[in-house]
């Protein structure tokens, strides 16, 4: 990928962080919106909540996941508990977030911006929110590389991103963010992108037919899908003949990808929350292609899931991980690869929790 593309991938993910807010005290009951929508033309989705408003909830308070908790707070540099509060995160949780990305094809040519958009269900003064981004560059003084601009766009109040030499293709690459009901943050790398955001969330108008079903389960973490991955891939690449170097790992491999359709991944968690839970699948063109990718994943499952018996012996982490690999299968049947999995969920939060705890030192 492109730097160019990198930079306006990070200018999305600024908008991104313009979502952080808190609803006013004297604000009307707003709508509630349930559940992520997937627009049309997009070819790839993402969608998570925070564990606490799963069956994880009680091992997510145990090992201090999810809230932001006077404990975790604690852990933070001065600076950002300053931010934290002064935006009131640490009072108001978010629900729900999904990302989606459409063609790619422009931006990977340096023509245009990446058609990301993010919505995120959570209380938010987007006025506020922005003020304090204000104040913070100009602390900084970094006012003068990074801006906002009060806008319209369909007819919701919102603002747009102004970077200093954000350009792709000759054009110039201006982010915008907008809030529903004070209670959905929608944000997209232009205002017509985000008009789009504004109509399928407020209007229930230009939801993809292709992703069909596309939501959170109740226990759920992270739900993602990928559409048409073959097609996007000779699309994209200058030449497929890289691809052959995958033949001397899987037969025909190059012949594989490029046939590729979609992609599901779904983390979550059991219903009474002792397990963690993954479930990933992938079509291919051919029965013949997906037995090969179930050959190669059981013998590349069998060999690590040995060497990390071994490891396993001797160290703690590796004690969890082949836990994680005992209950990996590999399912499928006709055009689909599958791998299911499901382990104790405790010993995964512990590790994560000493790996923080590490990293906070």
């Amino acid at each position: 990928m492109k730097t160019s593309m990198m930079k306006h991938v990070a200018y999305a993910a600024l908008a991104a962080a313009c979502i952080a807010g808190i609803a006013g005290c004297g604000q009307k009951k707003a709508k509630e919106y349930a559940g992520p929508k997937i627009g049309e033309g997009a070819i790839v989705a993402l969608a998570c909540r925070n564990a606490e408003t799963t069956s994880l909830a009680p091992l997510a308070k145990k090992y201090k996941f999810g809230s932001l908790t006077a404990d975790n707070m604690s852990k933070l540099p001065d600076e950002a508990k300053e931010i934290i509060k002064e935006l009131g995160l640490d009072k108001t949780p978010a629900k729900w977030m999904a990302v989606t990305v459409g063609d790619v094809s422009a931006a990977v040519k340096g023509e245009s911006a990446p058609e990301v958009a993010v919505a995120l269900a959570m209380a938010l003064d987007l006025d506020k929110t922005i003020a304090v981004c204000e104040k913070k560059l100009k602390e900084e003084k970094k006012d003068d590389e990074v801006s906002f601009k009060k806008a319209t766009v369909a007819g919701v109040p919102a603002y747009e991103i102004h970077a200093k030499d954000s350009k792709m293709g000759g054009k110039a690459v201006v982010p915008c963010v907008a809030s529903l009901d004070g209670q959905l943050v929608l944000a997209a790398m232009s205002a017509d992108a985000l008009a789009k955001q504004i109509a399928l969330y407020r209007d229930g108008k230009g939801e993809s037919k292709e992703f069909g079903a596309f939501s959170l389960g109740a226990n759920d973490l992270i739900r993602a899908k990928a559409l048409k991955i073959g097609d996007t891939v000779k699309k994209n690449l200058p030449s497929t003949d890289a691809l052959k170097m995958i033949n001397g790992i899987v037969p025909d491999g190059d012949k594989i990808v490029l046939g590729l359709g979609t992609l599901e991944v779904v983390a979550g968690a059991s219903a009474d929350g002792k397990n963690a839970t993954l479930d990933v699948s992938i079509e291919t063109a051919t029965p013949e292609d997906a037995d090969k990718l179930r050959t190669f994943a059981k013998t590349g499952l069998m060999t690590l899931t040995a060497a990390m018996k071994q490891s396993a012996e001797k160290d703690d982490d590796a004690k969890t991980a082949y836990g994680v690999l005992q209950g990996v299968k590999i399912v499928g049947e006709g055009k689909m690869a599958k791998l299911a999995a499901a382990t104790p969920a405790e010993p995964l939060f512990k590790m994560a929790s000493e790996k923080a705890k590490e990293l906070a030192k």
